[in-house]
């Protein structure tokens, strides 16, 4: 798969806590580098699979426009 500038999985492996927080106001959950590797491979684009990995997210299943899920990666600037 072509990089095309994206952040990929790959980058994230020096991540010096090892963990990726993406979170929600609602729902605020963490996921380890080393998992998110293993799942999806070193050079899967991280945005890509987004909606996938917040797909647990209240505000995402309850579908409501008025109140989306608002999934961020706060310690992205770190990482890369």
């Amino acid at each position: 798969m072509p990089r095309d500038g994206a952040i990929i999985f790959g980058d994230l492996g020096s991540a010096s806590s090892g963990v990726l927080r993406i979170e929600c106001s609602k729902c605020g959950p963490q996921y380890h580098v080393a998992t998110l590797i293993e799942r999806y491979g070193r050079n899967e684009k991280l945005f890509a699979l987004t909606n996938e990995i917040t797909a647990d997210c209240p505000r995402k299943r309850a579908s409501n426009t008025n109140d989306p899920c608002g999934a961020i990666c706060p310690d992205l600037p770190k990482v890369v």
